[in-house]
């Protein structure tokens, strides 16, 4: 992407210097404009007019919304990288913004628009970086769940048609064996040939549910937690809030390996006892919640690394179909997943924080 090809938007509540930073950008190549409100800045993206950068003030005049507020806003439903840029500099200042935006912090002071220029290249560079990263994994996840589709195949018609004859087979020497010292032997093979039968159909379910393909999310996510329940003796509750929804391949895929890692997760580490996964959907929105009643954690000390591992990866997944991954857990108060993506029927944009929404939150809330 070329320099004059990517848009800059000043917020801040100085005009003047707002003007002047954004004529500087101009010049060496940004299309840059200015807005001197986060509320401005809000509507100006809701309305379609979505910058490549935001270039954040943080304190944006008395009786209005701030910068790090308007922030927290916009990345609730917008993935757009922001720069903030303030003329404090203070502890608390910089406390209250270490969390809100991986792209910087620059210092405001008169005469520093070159510095300003440089930190934009910058970010725009660690932007490039992780648009090739996401590209590469998600290249990545499609290898592998072909790999896995190949190989369940391969298993299911070779492997599988091989076991079948053997136990024919196996049927045939047990009626045939007039000998009672053979019956013990053809017993033991008969009991380690129905263990292999289980582990391969294990196998195939888990490298691609066959379930998924042949009717649809709900039934598979209903296989999997009776499956999940048998495995780890956690007692599981399975709430969809409708019969069934036709998501296509990829995000059907991308919702059930989500739910698999999440409840991986509470098997490895919550020693909860109950999980409940709910189902919602209506005009707008898909919502996958998966609650645990186990030891919970500190959110910012994913210190395990399978743990932050398996967030990522479940983040990455969300965020490839057009959908949020979001998680809250505080210690000794159990953990909550909760995955939302666009209805499939509508094209339109993810709304995080719609009423719609959180009627669908709410009424999962009630329910449990």
């Amino acid at each position: 992407m070329k320099p004059q090809q990517r848009k800059v938007l000043i917020v801040d509540d100085s005009i003047i210097l707002g003007k002047t930073l954004a004529m500087f950008l101009n010049k060496n190549g940004y299309q840059s404009d200015t807005v001197s409100s986060g509320e401005a800045c809000l509507h100006r993206v809701e309305n379609n007019d979505i910058p490549d950068l935001i270039l954040m003030d943080i304190y944006l005049g008395p009786g209005g919304m701030n910068g790090l507020e308007t922030t927290r806003r916009l990345h609730v439903s917008y993935d757009i990288p922001v720069v903030l840029h303030s003329a404090y500099n203070d502890r608390e200042t910089l406390r209250s913004t270490q969390f809100m935006t991986k792209y910087g912090y620059i210092y405001k002071t008169p005469g520093n628009e070159e510095f300003v220029l440089a930190h934009i290249e910058m970010a725009f560079k660690l932007i490039e970086r992780e648009r090739m990263f996401r590209d590469l994994s998600a290249h990545l996840h499609h290898i592998k769940e072909e790999q896995n589709a190949f190989l369940a195949r391969e298993i299911h018609d070779d492997l599988g048609q091989s076991i079948a004859a053997l136990k024919m087979n196996l049927t045939i020497l047990e009626r045939a064996a007039d000998r009672a010292e053979m019956q013990p032997v053809i017993s033991d093979m008969r009991s380690i040939l129905d263990s292999t039968i289980t582990k391969t159909r294990a196998l195939i379910h888990e490298l691609r549910p066959p379930v998924l393909d042949t009717s649809g999310i709900i039934e598979a996510l209903r296989w999997h937690l009776a499956d999940f329940r048998k495995q780890f003796g956690i007692d599981v509750e399975f709430a969809p809030g409708i019969e069934e929804l036709e998501l296509g391949p990829e995000r059907s895929l991308a919702v059930f390996r989500i739910v698999q890692e999440a409840l991986t997760n509470v098997a490895r580490h919550s020693g909860a006892t109950h999980v409940r996964v709910d189902v919602r959907s209506n005009s707008r929105n898909f919502l996958v919640v998966i609650t645990d009643n186990g030891t919970g954690f500190a959110r910012q000390s994913t210190a395990n690394a399978s743990r932050g591992f398996g967030i990522l990866s479940m983040t990455e997944r969300a965020e490839r179909i057009g959908g949020r991954f979001r998680i809250h857990s505080e210690p000794g108060e159990g953990t909550r997943v909760t995955v939302v993506m666009p209805h499939p029927r509508h094209h339109l944009p993810l709304e995080v924080e719609s009423p719609q929404l959180e009627l669908l939150s709410e009424a999962v809330e009630r329910e449990q």
